[in-house]
C-alpha cells in the first residue's frame, strides 16, 4: 500500500489531502504537535475507510521532529508522498519594515529549517528506490511579494528556491518536488477564521478570494502522481 506522509496535518488542508490520496488507496501518517485534532483526524479518516495513524511532533523542535521522522520509518519505510503545510498565521501580519533579524530567526525553523530537515532524512530513500514525490505548501507571496506577509514570504522564498535546486538533481532519477503556491484564502482554515474576525483588518479590508481544501488537494495529488512544474500558481 503507497503511504503518504502528512507533516503539520490539520483540520482543512491536511484533512481534504489525507481524504484525496486515501481514496487513491494511500495509507496516511498525520505528524503534528496537538494530539486531540490529530486523534480527531484519524478516527475521521479511519470512519471513512482510510488507513490511518498519527505521529506527534512539534516541527520547530529539532529532536521531536527527528523522533517523528525516525518513528515513521520504522512503521512504514521511507513514504511514497511526503507533504509539508503547517500553519503559523496567529503571529501574522509582520510587514516588511517591522521584520528585524531578531524577529525573522523566530520564522526561520517552520518555514524553512523544518522542511529541509525532513527532505534531507527522506530524499536519499526515495532516489534510491526510484520513486517518490515531496511537496510544500506555500503562499503565494513568495513569487507575488506581499508586504504584510514578510515574516513568511522572506524564508518561504528561500525554500522554494531550495525546491527548485534539489529538483534538478532528483527529478531524472524518478522522484518529483514541488511547491503549490496557495493564492486564496483557505476554506475552514485556521487563516480564514482570522480573518473573518478581523485579526487582519489594518492591512486588508476587502474580501479575498477563498478556495475549498478539496480543490487544493486535487492539486497535490496531481503534482505526486504527474511531471508538474515545481511551482504551481493554485
Amino acid at each position: 500500500m503507497p503511504h503518504l506522509a502528512l507533516f503539520g496535518a490539520g483540520p482543512a488542508l491536511g484533512l481534504s489531502v489525507a481524504r484525496r490520496f486515501g481514496r487513491a488507496g494511500f495509507a496516511v501518517t498525520l505528524i503534528a504537535r496537538n494530539k486531540g485534532t490529530l486523534e480527531q483526524l484519524r478516527d475521521t479518516l479511519i470512519a471513512e475507510g482510510v488507513t490511518a495513524d498519527v505521529l506527534y511532533a512539534d516541527l520547530v523542535e529539532d529532536a521531536q521532529l527527528d523522533a517523528a521522522i525516525a518513528e515513521l520509518r520504522v512503521r512504514h519505510g521511507v513514504p511514497d508522498v511526503v507533504l509539508y503545510g503547517p500553519g503559523d498565521v496567529a503571529r501574522l501580519p509582520v510587514d516588511a519594515l517591522s521584520l528585524d533579524v531578531d524577529t525573522l530567526r523566530t520564522w526561520l525553523p517552520l518555514h524553512l529549517l523544518a522542511p529541509v530537515r525532513i527532505v534531507h532524512a527522506l530524499l536519499p530513500g526515495m532516489v534510491e528506490r526510484g520513486s517518490g514525490a515531496v511537496l510544500i505548501a506555500q503562499g503565494i507571496s513568495v513569487r507575488d511579494p506581499q508586504a504584510a506577509l514578510a515574516s513568511v514570504s522572506v524564508p518561504s522564498s528561500g525554500l522554494l528556491n531550495y525546491l527548485h535546486s534539489i529538483d534538478e538533481q532528483v527529478r531524472e532519477r524518478g522522484v518529483r518536488v514541488g511547491s503549490l503556491l496557495i493564492s486564496r484564502l483557505i476554506e475552514r482554515s485556521a487563516a480564514q477564521i482570522l480573518f473573518d474576525s478581523g485579526h487582519f483588518a489594518s492591512v486588508e479590508q476587502n474580501e479575498l478570494p477563498r478556495v475549498h481544501p478539496d480543490e487544493l488537494a486535487e492539486e497535490f495529488f496531481a503534482m505526486a502522481t504527474t511531471n508538474a512544474e515545481v511551482g504551481r500558481a493554485a
